[in-house]
């Protein structure tokens, strides 16, 4: 299918899961995030700054800070880059690309520093662990630069057994899917 068409039913179907269901989710996937043993040994991790119809990561970066880990989340730059800036609760923030939030100024991360990246999308198969992001690339580039270990947070309604839609040369598969269900796909 059409990667576009197939973006917009995904956006769709996630806008349809009402709030208390999806609270319910968020809570089972936190707590089956944190029973990783990747994110146990994690010092550095990168996180995105969720909106709308995403999984709420605002409990998830609170706690990982309380746990005593470095944080940090994604900045845009031009031609179709980004760069992980270092996070706390009180970093200035504003919005950018698909009105996200984003660092204003801080300390840039290297790729290669990074422990764990938790990896964003619309939806995700899990015959090969492949994604389909939201149509910037901005992570499909910034994955082949770094080591970390490749996590994905998702509601079961992003899941596939088998991807729906084009897969690239250049998407890069992850290594680990969680759901409410628990782990569902493992490298």
């Amino acid at each position: 299918m059409n990667k576009n068409i197939f973006r917009q039913t995904q956006i769709k179907r996630l806008n349809q899961i009402d709030i208390t269901s999806k609270r319910a989710k968020e809570a089972l996937i936190l707590e089956s995030f944190f029973d990783q043993h990747e994110v146990k040994n994690a010092r550095k991790l990168a996180i995105t700054m969720s909106h709308g119809f995403e999984l709420d990561t605002a409990p998830i970066i609170q706690r990982l800070i309380e746990n005593g880990k470095c944080v940090y989340v994604p900045r845009t730059l031009p031609e179709r880059q980004m760069e992980f800036v270092e996070y706390n609760l009180n970093t200035p923030m504003q919005p950018k690309f698909q009105g996200i939030l984003e660092p204003v100024g801080g300390n840039v991360v290297r790729p290669e520093a990074l422990d764990l990246i938790i990896v964003p999308g619309l939806a995700y198969e899990v015959s090969n662990g492949y994604r389909l992001g939201f149509g910037g690339g901005y992570y499909d580039r910034y994955l082949k630069k770094t080591p970390a270990s490749k996590i994905v947070l998702a509601f079961s309604e992003q899941i596939y057994s088998d991807p729906q839609w084009d897969v690239e040369p250049f998407d890069v598969p992850l290594e680990k899917i969680i759901t409410e269900e628990g782990v569902q796909f493992e490298r």
